[in-house]
């Protein structure tokens, strides 16, 4: 699970609306999905900062539209969204309520994760977009069972926070998709071939890649 820069904005208007509520100490409106005003603005904007990848699992859920191009100058998505594979996940679900709109707690994750994950309660060790995640700290990869665990050099206590979150964000739901993809590629590397550009399971297949000595 990479970490997320999300500090590009390209959805001015929705973030310049946010930061007022949030300046003004202000609730959001209910949350009504893609009925609100600025909801694709969100959503592609989300997915351009995630190169079109669900946040937990690296799976690919948007192959294009994402492109800087397709925003207006004064900051407004400019299409419709594209067929996708994603839903927009509040990260921590207990804002929902109040803070609907929050870039902040929002991601784009792949439908069936997000469904998995629901309304758990989560632990903000595994939080991709903060500041302080670092995958290659906190994530060791098993390059032959093709999942994620907690590094095990860290205290007991971080594992087992680490490990409650890697199920609850379903990091390991897409395991048989990762393993093909990733053998796909480290085998051409050991024939000496090119391998094809990786486009998902970034973080996975870096840490292989690492782990192999290739």
């Amino acid at each position: 699970m990479r970490k997320i820069d999300k500090s590009t904005i390209l959805s001015k208007v929705y973030k310049a609306w946010e930061e007022a509520l949030e300046n003004n100490h202000q609730n959001h409106p209910k949350y009504n999905s893609s009925a609100f005003e600025f909801y694709k603005d969100i959503v592609m904007n989300l997915y351009h900062c995630q190169n079109g990848l669900c946040a937990y699992t690296e799976k690919a859920i948007l192959l294009n539209g994402f492109e800087q191009d397709k925003w207006s100058e004064e900051g407004r998505y400019i299409n419709s969204i594209p067929f996708h594979f994603g839903e927009l996940e509040h990260f921590d679900e207990s804002l929902k309520e109040n803070k609907a709109w929050l870039w902040d707690n929002l991601l784009m994750v792949e439908s069936k994760i997000n469904r998995k994950k629901s309304t758990k309660t989560v632990d903000t060790i595994l939080k991709p977009d903060s500041p302080e995640y670092d995958p290659y700290k906190l994530l060791a990869y098993n390059h032959e069972e093709h999942i994620f665990y907690p590094n095990p050099t860290l205290d007991e206590n971080q594992i087992k926070r680490i490990k409650e979150m890697i199920d609850i964000l379903g990091v390991n739901y897409v395991k048989d998709w990762r393993k093909q993809y990733i053998l796909e590629r480290t085998k051409a590397i050991e024939f000496g071939l090119e391998p094809e550009p990786v486009k998902e399971y970034v973080t996975a297949y870096e840490m292989t890649l690492r782990n192999l000595n290739l």
